[in-house]
Parts: structure tokens; sequence; C-alpha cells
């Protein structure tokens, strides 16, 4: 099958919904004696790889048809969390892994006693081969124990044009592969964008997810879905792209539904130490590797000095981040960031900006704690409009493109490493599928 376009429209609703985010004070709420271990205490769930969506409206009560033939909708569920996901039944890249990752979800939903809360549910973006014969039949294969939908043509596009997910039909590559259920060449291919939402009780879309499903450490894909990846599959099975887990799927439910989890069930922080961040950015070109030279340094020249750095640019594209020590939401973003720059330094260019703070001491301790593999200049916030007319806030992030104009910008902090990378790979790198 084709690649698969992704994250088609993060960006959008993200702007749309939200121009500023709210951090979640992670604050520990300790329910034992002094002298418990502080793994034990209980916090509020994070948002762990999900965006929040903030003024959404209810979703429109679109027929749709679950695998047991019944008509239903996503508003028939009003009064329940909703996780679902776009996918298909004779998709070889992504969307095993995607019912592999929603069948753990189920399976922790049901552990932690909120089956009559939430439903999990993959949606058809195969309406023409998707029928409820062949989705029960799936179901079987593959041991998934949670809702599968489909609808007609008109009505699956309607519904997936509402949360920006596209599919089409296109050619089949060759070699045609085996329909599992049939056992006769395949006659359609479907290529298709991905994503998972969340919908609250009220029916209104509360979180979006990007990047693709990834199976957690201590997991498997199970046999009967393993079997359906092609060599694409077995890459992206291997190497998923800013990936998601259930655990973390069951975190932004949890955040939802505003309930503490204990310390010790969060996943660590995957901010790479500085000497992975330098391995990893070794084959950098020349232009970027001098970024690196100065990771974490405090430079002086203001807003002057930041103008000619950007120009000496030109030719790559820029992520611009505007921070302060006394900021406590570029305190939880840096670490994204650290992880992005490691991630994508050697093609992007990073930069810092320190905003109104008096004397450097404070943020250069700031620095020397929240390591990043770029330099940031100093100055003073107003001093910004000089370098673009916009809405200058702590913390912003602009991407400046290639030509060294400003390709977007974004006020406020991010609140998850898949918001930032999509961010990063759309409007610094271009990447629109």
């Amino acid at each position: 099958m084709a690649a698969m376009l992704r994250r088609i429209r993060w960006i959008a609703t993200a702007a749309a919904g939200t121009m500023v985010l709210v951090v979640i004070a992670v604050t520990i709420a300790v329910h034992k004696s002094p002298e418990a271990d502080d793994a034990d205490a209980m916090v509020p769930a994070p948002l762990s790889v999900g965006d929040p969506i903030d003024s959404a409206k209810p979703v429109a009560r679109i027929p749709l048809t679950n695998e047991h033939g019944r008509s239903t909708a996503l508003r028939a569920y009003k009064g329940k969390w909703v996780v679902f996901a776009p996918s298909m039944t004779l998709c070889h890249e992504t969307c095993p892994m995607t019912t592999g990752a929603l069948m753990e979800l189920s399976e922790a939903v049901r552990k932690a006693g909120l089956s009559k809360h939430v439903v999990v549910a993959e949606i058809t973006v195969d309406p023409w081969q998707d029928s409820p014969a062949r989705m029960r039949a799936y179901k079987r294969m593959t041991g998934a124990k949670f809702t599968m939908l489909t609808g007609s043509v008109a009505n699956v596009k309607r519904l997936w044009k509402e949360f920006g997910i596209e599919f089409k039909r296109i050619p089949l590559e060759q070699p045609v592969p085996i329909d599992w259920w049939t056992h006769k060449p395949e006659t359609l291919n479907i290529e298709h964008s991905d994503g998972l939402f969340i919908l609250d009780p009220a029916g209104q879309e509360r979180v979006i997810v990007g990047g693709m499903p990834g199976i957690a450490k201590g997991h498997r894909l199970e046999p009967a879905l393993h079997k359906l990846l092609d060599s694409e599959g077995i890459h992206n099975l291997r190497h998923p792209e800013t990936p998601w887990t259930a655990h973390e799927l069951l975190n932004d439910l949890y955040w939802g539904m505003g309930r503490e989890v204990p310390a010790s069930t969060l996943a660590p922080s995957r901010t790479p130490t500085p000497e992975a961040a330098e391995e990893a950015l070794s084959d950098s070109p020349q232009t970027l590797a001098s970024l690196h030279e100065q990771a974490s340094q405090l430079l002086g020249g203001n807003i002057a000095a930041l103008r000619g750095r950007v120009a000496g640019l030109h030719g790559y594209p820029i992520v611009l981040n505007v921070w302060a020590s006394w900021c406590e939401p570029c305190r939880s973003e840096f670490p994204l960031l650290a992880t992005a720059s490691a991630a994508y330094g050697s093609k992007v260019a990073f930069v810092g900006f320190d905003a109104n703070d008096p004397g450097s001491g404070k943020a250069r301790s700031f620095l020397a704690s929240h390591h990043v593999s770029y330099p940031s200049y100093t100055g003073a916030i107003s001093e910004l409009t000089q370098f673009a007319p916009l809405d200058w806030v702590t913390p912003t992030t602009v991407f400046i493109n290639r030509q060294g104009k400003v390709a977007y910008f974004h006020p406020g902090v991010y609140e998850s490493q898949s918001a930032l990378d999509t961010d990063i790979e759309r409007h610094a790198l271009g990447k629109r599928a």
C-alpha cells in the first residue's frame, strides 16, 4: 500500500481552538505519611501525547453502523468518553499497529474499572470494503474487543471531514496482497491520513493525538496483526514516527477526567542527555554544527546579534524559541525543545531568545539545568517587534522558512512532544503528509 498521509490538520485545529495553551502544573498531593516514598505519591494525570481542544463544538450526528450491523453514531455514546481512530481491515502499514495499541488501551480501561464510562473504537476509512461482517471477522482473527464502526461512503466521508482525516482510493501496488478474509487478491487500495481523537461525555472533541501508534516495551503486537504488516509496516513497527502508546492515551483520558495517578506510573523523561544529543547531531552541516558547539550558552548582542545569526542561517529552516528563567511554562517546555532539537537539529536550526531576565545569572543557571543543543541570545521582549511584528509573549515559538520569512508562530507553551514535532515537520520542514 502507498505511504499514508499523516497529521493533516493538527496545526489548524490547535490555532483555532487554543492560541495560548494552559500549563498543567503537576503538583504532588501526598496521601501517605511524610516518610512515604515520593514515587507512591498521587499526582494529576499529565496530558502525555495529545493536544487539548478547548473550543470544540459537539460532533454532528452522522449515521454509522457498528460491526453487528446496528445503526449508531458517535453522538449515541454521549455520556461516555470516546477514544477513536481511523483504520481499515486491509491496511498493511499502520492500522494493525493502531488495532494493537487500542487493544492494549481497551484492556487497561477494563482493568481500571472504566468500561462503563469509556468507549474505544476504530472507524473505517474504507467504507467500500469494511462491511459489518468483515469487521466481525477481523475482530475474531485479531482478538480485538472494542467497537468497530463503518457506514455509507457519503457518511464516512462526512464524519472524517469533520475531524480532518482524508482518504481516497488509489491504484493497487505490485505484487497485489492477498485478502486475509477471502484469500483472494485484494481489489482496492486506500490512502488515508492518521490521527486519534478523544471526545468528552458532552460529545465534544477534547484531545487530538498525532504521530503513529507504538507498542510499549513489555508488550508485543498480536501475531495475527503482525502478519498483516508489509515491509513498510514492519519498519513502522520498529521505528514509529512520534509514537503514542496505550499507557500515554490512558493518561490523556485521566487528564480529561481530572483524575490523579501514582507518580511511579508516569513514564520517565525522554529528554536526551547532552552526550546523546551531541552524538545524534554529529553529522550536522557546519552551519548547524556551529549552533551545537554553543549548546546552552547565553550569548550577548541583543536583537542585533539575533538578526545577524538568523541572516547567517539563510537556506535553513529556523525554530526560534522565546523564554525566560522566571517563566514557569518555559520550564515545562524546555525538555520538549531539547528532544526536538536533538531529533531535528541536523536539518533545522534552533535558536533561543531569553527575554526580560534581570541580569544574566539566573538565565545561565536555567540553561545549565535545562540543557538544549543550541544557544540563546538575550534582550528585552519589546525588541522582538523589530524582528517581526508579532504579539510576543513567553514562551513563544516562531518558525522561519529557508528564505528568512516567518512561516508560523505559536504563542504559549507546547504541552506535548507530538504537538511540537508536528509543527516542526509542517512549518519548518514543509511536510504536508
